[in-house]
């Protein structure tokens, strides 16, 4: 909602988790189909990518070899960036996590943060605390409420 120069998408757990298993909520389908379509950067972070593969197992009971194929179809979409992260990422990742500690941030949700702010990325996210931290921080965000 914040900062209007973003330069891409960046996906938290519940939206990656809620796009492979075809229940993303109505608003967010455009931005996915922009990525799919080529017409806007996508970006995810591997600890995301092992979050949602847990989830998928888990909280979706999808065996182990699908929930690896959904991870590598979305890894192969030509405008899907695995980003790579730094030192920084890692000191902000573990400033944030100490600074908002009453939010009870998880560490992926940290990195998630340290890189959006670094690249200027939106973040599609389904998690409140992470939220309320990327408003207060000026990371521009989408929120969705969804329970898994």
């Amino acid at each position: 909602m914040i900062n209007s120069m973003t330069t891409g998408y960046l996906f938290d757990t519940g939206f990656l988790t809620s796009a492979l298993t075809d229940s993303l909520p109505e608003k967010w389908t455009r931005p996915w189909n922009e990525i799919i379509k080529r017409g806007k950067a996508g970006y995810i972070i591997e600890p995301v990518i092992a979050e949602t593969s847990y989830q998928l197992m888990t909280k979706k009971g999808i065996n182990k070899e699908m929930s690896k194929n959904h991870i590598i179809r979305i890894k192969s979409l030509d405008s899907m960036n695995i980003l790579n992260l730094n030192d920084n990422d890692s000191f902000k990742a573990s400033l944030y996590r100490t600074s908002f500690s009453k939010f009870s941030l998880s560490l992926v949700d940290c990195f998630i943060l340290a890189a959006a702010n670094r690249l200027k990325l939106k973040i599609y996210t389904t998690d409140e605390p992470l939220k309320r931290v990327a408003k207060k921080i000026n990371v521009s965000y989408n929120y969705l409420p969804i329970r898994s």
